[in-house]
């Protein structure tokens, strides 16, 4: 799985909007779409989404075959 879409997963299970996460992230919502659509980002555009999707439970790590994607599901996750 490619970072663009690991972060792709992560927004929308933490239950944001593409606008949303690029503010958050401080990065324009253009430069979201490409890296989700499959374009690459520099390291501190990755970064600053990592820490925004941090702050609203999603995590994810670098393993040997791509990522490992973590959600934390919190009180306000409605079934």
């Amino acid at each position: 799985m490619k970072i663009g879409e690991v972060i792709s997963r992560a927004r929308r299970a933490a239950g944001l909007k593409q606008k949303e996460l690029a503010a958050a992230a401080g990065v324009h919502v253009q430069t979201l779409k490409r890296l989700e659509g499959g374009a690459g980002a520099g390291y501190s555009t990755v970064r600053a989404l990592e820490r925004a999707l941090a702050r609203h439970g999603a995590t994810w790590r670098e393993t040997d075959g791509g990522y490992e994607l973590t959600v934390r599901l919190g009180s306000k996750a409605k079934d």
